[in-house]
């Protein structure tokens, strides 16, 4: 796509394509269940939790631009560790719009009894 447009052009739309795939993994993953999973926590297809791993990714593609946009302009090279970095701190407070989802949809019933969980207590 690249050849036909410009990187920005071409970077929002890779990642307008992976959040609209990861929403469709999401529905998926919540409405349809595996056959070990309880009545009690099938979802209703109302009640679907959709659109916040597309901000995740479109999130992603500001975060991205914006390096892109002042790594172009800047006259002064960062430091190598500080890029990364940067890109990571922005993207971490946000991680819950990708993750929530699969969470509330019980995607990892499965590894539940495996995997060490902080459970709020009421």
């Amino acid at each position: 796509m690249r050849q036909y447009t410009t990187a920005a052009n071409a970077s929002l739309a890779v990642f307008l394509a992976s959040g609209i795939i990861h929403e469709w993994l999401n529905y998926s993953v919540q409405v349809y269940h595996h056959v070990d999973v309880p009545k009690e926590s099938i979802n209703n297809p109302d009640n679907v939790i959709l659109g916040s791993n597309l901000a995740f990714f479109a999130w992603q593609f500001v975060i991205i631009s914006i390096e892109q946009y002042l790594g172009g302009m800047s006259p002064v090279k960062a430091p190598q560790l500080l890029v990364p970095f940067t890109i990571i701190m922005t993207s971490l407070p946000f991680a819950f719009w990708f993750a929530e989802p699969y969470f509330q949809g019980r995607f990892f019933w499965d590894y539940e009894g495996l995997m060490p969980t902080i459970i709020k207590m009421v």
